[in-house]
């Protein structure tokens, strides 16, 4: 393509005032000056740019709540009630697009913005925002019972601004307090309604967190019971696992055999019942309920078009199924598993090694469940790899170096042990040479006041030394730093000195190692103490019963120990507990000898009886697949500005970005390809293409081009009927109005990273990065 495109961007008005009219249909009614929307933006106000602006559909797998309304439409009142069951299992952007959908239907639907507030717990100023518009529409037609859910939830919600009251943790049990009268009040007018008790339930569970004591789990639990009475399987299971999982987690184990049942369509609601078999120590029965969880988020994701941290709670269950997976010794899959953590798309607002999002926790488990089973060899190989590259980050990078310096001394290679062990020396030395030049620096400052001398520069900073000043890390943060460096070289060294079987000097490293214990009793055994592995070993095995690794260890010592008759009885629990590990790991093959003197020959594992008190459990296999996966990028047809055609199999078969702007009027698009000119050659060096598609027709494309004298190398293409916006979902189904987008799309046309939103993702250096690192795995 020859075409000629600029970067000389002039401040235009924020507003997008290109010649296109969009049909507006927003989703409430009221008096909004749609004209002085920025473009991307709502129509109706701050609270309703973020969260889905795509519509919602009827999900199977949603059970049908009973939750009367007072609208007049069939499809707002389905939308509504599927929303209501949604929050149950704490979904709450699928909850927020029904009750959207609902809004979109009847666009008086008070009780709807009620919904979406309720959906945004966890942002109470957008809640606050969404609630507001409920109770503006309260008058128009809702009923009293609608009235008192949107009332109660207005007093609960904080008021924000410079004349809001101070919020403080007073003020904050006050509401809690005041919300769950509220609630009672609707129990009062309303006895038989069992949504009021349910959300009674779970506000008195949570309102413990805002100081309102929970003085009694089985009166609450009698409220529950009373649900359960009417609805034997209403989601509200979830908010029993939540009442007892801390306390008492057998009182549960109903719930905990109904959660998923009650509500199959929602990942979440087959996580909670991990809680109650972890707490049990049935850790089978917890990873395949998180397993579950993760195959049907993953089923939804690729249906909705989500990136995987954008669902609540989904990274949370990922790496608990991961550890739960390292529990029963299922190691490949817990690999698996954190492999794929750490292959998904990150992204500023929500997964960066900085946030609790999949890629911390996918390297964070790698690394366990590779030392724990002793992968020595495989951890050396990934380290620099795939998933465990060398980062940015300082805490990170030491952990890492550590555990690749223990790697080399337990498979024998000393000099590379030593060699790294070096470099986190170095690393030491450093900060503590700057510790002590902080500390000369404070000392001579405290002089200069004393003698009240001038100072010796400027009091004046320059910009430069105002900017190093803010990012210099303060001595305490050195300190503690140090001491975690001081850790992670501790434990390196007495990885070597277990090696060289070193006695003494392994105990004294030990000492400041913090080492996990198992891995303590192992080392300690080869340095030569056998006893006192064992007492470890034994500790272990008490504390974590229903895990395969302690009884693993512990069998393997006695044997060491000669003590072969209650080695061959251990191993005989072991053979239950290891139902489904993976006896090829280091850690169980070198039992091999121990199963013959047993009697037993090949495969010495038990198969697992499934437990009496499980509920349905339907073929995992039919949920989702077990890995996130990408999902194929709609084909399209645009035309250039001189009016011809062009489609997406001319962009195939290199990777690409993909742009959605607003036209030449946005002044928000156009400051996103002003950044993205510059960068085209760094781009294309790495192999990757960037091309923009515009809301504009092509006349008024090539207008804009020919405004400007400064030729750019991306294309800029004309969807001016918004078909390519719509089918790559860049566009408010809610307001029909389009959207931002930036898309990463690999040469087999599968999209890898995707941000829609009524801004453009404007971080070009992160998104030149995140392609190259997604691009490189496998």
């Amino acid at each position: 393509m020859n075409l000629r495109y600029f970067a000389a961007i002039p401040l235009l008005c924020c507003l997008c005032i290109t010649s296109q009219l969009w049909a507006l249909e927003p989703s409430a009614g009221g008096d909004h000056d749609e004209s002085s929307t920025t473009a991307g933006h709502s129509f109706h106000g701050e609270a309703f740019n973020e969260g889905p602006r795509q519509q919602a559909v009827l999900i199977p797998g949603i059970p049908k709540i009973d939750f009367p309304t007072s609208t007049k439409s069939e499809r707002a009142q389905q939308f509504f009630e599927q929303g209501v069951a949604q929050l149950h299992g704490f979904w709450y952007l699928e909850a927020e697009r029904s009750f959207r959908q609902a809004a979109k239907e009847d666009p008086e639907m008070a009780i709807a913005y009620w919904g979406m507030a309720m959906a945004n717990v966890n942002n109470r100023e957008r809640a606050r925002g969404l609630i507001d518009e409920g109770v503006a529409k309260k008058d128009k037609g809702a009923d009293q019972r609608e009235k008192l859910y949107i009332d109660a939830l207005n007093r609960y919600l904080p008021k924000f601004g410079e004349d809001a009251p101070k919020d403080d943790s007073d003020a904050k049990k006050k509401r809690a307090e005041k919300f769950i009268a509220d609630l009672e009040k609707i129990l009062h007018a309303y006895p038989d309604d069992i949504e009021a008790k349910a959300f009674l339930v779970l506000q008195i569970w949570l309102s413990d967190r805002e100081g309102v004591k929970l003085t009694s789990r089985y009166a609450v639990n009698a409220l529950l019971s009373e649900i359960f009475a009417v609805d034997p399987m209403h989601p509200a299971h979830h908010y029993r696992i939540h009442l007892w999982d801390s306390a008492q987690p057998k009182l549960a184990l109903e719930s905990a055999a109904n959660c998923g049942p009650s509500m199959p369509g929602v990942a979440h609601m087959w996580h909670m019942p991990g809680h109650i078999y972890s707490k049990l120590h049935r850790y089978a029965d917890a990873a395949w309920q998180q397993e579950a969880s993760a195959r049907v988020d993953h089923a939804h994701m690729t249906r909705a078009r989500l990136m995987p941290d954008q669902i609540h709670n989904f990274a949370h269950n990922n790496e608990w199924l991961t550890r739960n997976l390292i529990h029963i010794g299922r190691v490949r899959d817990a690999i698996d598993q954190a492999q794929n953590l750490v292959s998904l798309p990150q992204h500023p607002k929500y997964n960066t090694l900085d946030k609790r999002g999949s890629y911390k926790y996918g390297r964070e488990r790698l690394l366990q469940v590779l030392t724990q089973f002793a992968l020595w060899d495989e951890l050396i190989k990934e380290s620099g790899g795939y998933y465990l590259p060398p980062t940015s980050d300082a805490a990170q990078q030491e952990e890492w170096l550590g555990w690749l310096a223990v790697a080399h001394f337990r498979t024998g290679d000393a000099a590379r042990g030593a060699k790294t062990l070096r470099s986190l020396n170095r690393r030491r030395i450093a900060l503590e040479t700057k510790l002590l030049d902080l500390a000369d620096a404070a000392a001579a400052a405290k002089e200069a006041e004393t003698n009240k001398s001038e100072p010796q520069q400027s009091e004046e900073k320059s910009e430069a030394d105002a900017d190093e000043s803010e990012t210099q890390e303060t001595p305490d943060q050195i300190k503690s730093h140090l001491k975690t460096l001081r850790t992670i070289i501790a434990r390196a060294a007495a990885a070597a000195a277990s090696h060289r079987r070193e006695e003494a000097k392994f105990k004294e490293h030990a000492k400041h190692a913090k080492l996990e214990p198992l891995i303590e009793a192992r080392w300690l055994a080869d340095a030569r103490d056998l006893k006192g592995a064992l007492e470890i070993a034994k500790r272990e095995y008490k504390k974590r019963t229903g895990e395969v690794r302690p009884l693993a260890i512990l069998v393997d010592l006695l044997w060491r120990n000669e003590q072969k008759e209650e080695a061959i009885k251990q191993f005989q629990e072991l053979r239950n507990v290891a139902a489904d590990a993976d006896i090829d790991t280091p850690l169980l093959s070198r039992l091999s000898h121990i199963a013959k003197a047993a009697g037993v020959q090949g495969d010495w594992r038990i198969p697992r009886e499934p437990a009496a008190d499980l509920g349905d459990r339907p073929p995992l296999d039919e949920l989702g697949p077990f890995r996130w996966q990408t999902y194929e990028a709609p084909t399209w047809e645009a035309k250039l500005p001189d009016g011809s055609l062009t489609s997406a199999e001319e962009f195939s078969g290199r990777p690409r970005i993909v742009i959605f702007y607003l036209g030449f009027g946005c002044l928000h698009c156009m400051e996103q390809l002003h950044a993205m000119s510059p960068r085209v050659n760094e781009f294309r060096k790495a192999g990757i293409d960037i091309v923009a598609i515009s809301t504009e027709d092509p006349e008024t494309l090539k207008t804009g081009i020919d405004d400007f004298d400064k030729p750019i190398e991306i294309p800029l293409l004309a969807d001016a009927q918004h078909h390519i916006f719509k089918s790559y979902r860049c566009w408010d189904d809610f307001e029909n109005q389009p959207l931002h987008g930036t898309f990463l799309i690999d040469s087999r046309d599968r999209v890898r990273w995707q941000d829609i939103g009524y801004e453009p993702f404007m971080d070009v250096d992160f998104l030149l990065e995140e392609s190259q690192r997604l691009l490189k795995l496998p």
